[in-house]
């Protein structure tokens, strides 16, 4: 049977979509779950989003040497059979079951996370790269904003939340399903490296690019996390606008990779755009203005500028010289591991800035603001290595 790389990138797609909705859903039912387990900390309601982030900390540091052993074919299922674990949530009725199937749930997305770019440099032409790295830099998004403003309709839909969560997880199933029917592995997987070794992660760390890459990122993620965990109760209502600017600046991102032959002065400038967003979302906080207009400007700005360059950036590894889908498989393994870890301790110290000053958010939001500038300070630091053939491939596209 002939294997369509199309099928394949949408298989992908939908499953982290759907992971999105699942986390996404999980997280907004956190009040329903604690009473349905009978508890009463809210400390410990917050686990069961944490321990979804805690799995993708240790699914991104192993994803390549799954993904080198198993090959991508078997990879990817072990990825998307672990997202199905989370049709399990409706009926666990035990606290440490329900943070192991979310836990579980979570390694699953951590893996295909790192496994779209080497299965996109194995599967298109680098002038179809752009594209496809942009639909899947905003599959996340996209499932995410499903559940802001969708799950009104789902719960009329399907009555409760189980039911709603218990819907979304069975998408997952069938992803699963439909992989195992049509998902194959890459040409390149198969031939043995010249000299048979293959590419670690040790030698990964050892390179300045890997570094910069997740450098780059880090800081734009943890602030991503951060506005999401705190800014509503900052009294900062219109973070959610960050998600519907973010759609439409992955589609532009999406444009301009196609159009550019150089990636670099796109990241500068949206790092630059995207830290100056940052403060005007901050003005009313730090008191330079009461305009509410001015911080719904911002989100906007901020969500666009984050999500504008990021299509440009995964193209850029996959561009670099000799750059191989295992070689990019562990930059993105150590660029996830690395972006995910800043951004699991960034809010635990953006939420002891404020217990310091005793509720006030000002010195938190200077401490975000210095995250969200990592994307122009790394990008600085790069420098614009391509093939020959990704750059010949970006001219003619």
């Amino acid at each position: 049977m002939k294997t369509n790389k199309y099928l394949i990138e949408a298989l992908l797609f939908a499953s982290y979509v759907l992971f999105g909705m699942s986390w996404a859903g999980g997280s907004a039912f956190i009040p329903q779950i604690m009473r349905e387990l009978g508890l009463h900390d809210l400390a410990a309601g917050s686990h069961i989003s944490n321990a979804v982030a805690a799995a993708k900390l240790l699914g991104t540091f192993v994803a390549a040497g799954i993904l080198s052993r198993l090959m991508a074919k078997k990879a990817v299922a072990l990825a998307m059979a672990l997202m199905a674990v989370g049709a399990l949530t409706p009926f666990v009725h035990s606290y440490p079951w329900l943070l192991l199937v979310r836990f579980l749930m979570g390694l699953g997305g951590a893996l295909i996370i790192v496994y779209f770019a080497p299965i996109v440099m194995q599967w298109f032409e680098p002038g179809e790269r752009p594209f496809v790295n942009g639909l899947n830099s905003v599959a996340f998004n996209v499932g995410t904003a499903a559940i802001l403003f969708g799950l009104p309709a789902m719960l009329g839909w399907f009555r409760d939340w189980q039911t709603t969560l218990l819907a979304i997880s069975l998408g997952s199933v069938a992803c699963l399903g439909l992989w195992l029917v049509f998902g194959a592995d890459g040409a390149q997987e198969k031939k043995p490296a010249a000299d048979g070794t293959r590419h670690t992660l040790g030698q990964g760390l050892k390179e300045r690019f890997n570094w910069l890459l997740a450098f780059t990122y880090s800081g734009t993620l943890s602030f991503y996390v951060i506005l999401f965990s705190f800014y509503q109760n900052a009294g900062i209502q219109q973070a959610k606008f960050v998600v519907l600017a973010g759609l439409a600046g992955t589609v532009a991102g999406i444009w301009l990779a196609r159009k550019m032959t150089r990636r670099l002065p796109l990241l500068r400038v949206s790092g630059l755009l995207q830290l100056l967003a940052v403060m005007g979302l901050h003005a009313q906080v730090w008191g330079w203005s009461d305009d509410a207009g001015l911080v719904t400007a911002s989100a906007l700005a901020a969500g666009f500028f984050i999500f504008l360059p990021i299509t440009s950036l995964v193209t850029l590894a996959q561009e670099q010289a000799g750059m191989t889908p295992e070689k990019v498989a562990v930059t993105f393994s150590l660029f996830w591991f690395l972006s995910y870890l800043l951004a699991t301790v960034s809010p635990y110290l953006f939420g002891l800035l404020v217990d310091l000053r005793h509720g006030d958010y000002g010195l938190a939001m200077a401490f975000a603001t210095l995250l969200s500038s990592t994307f122009l300070l790394g990008s600085l630091l790069m420098r614009e290595t391509r093939e020959p053939a990704a750059r010949q491939a970006a001219q003619s596209a």
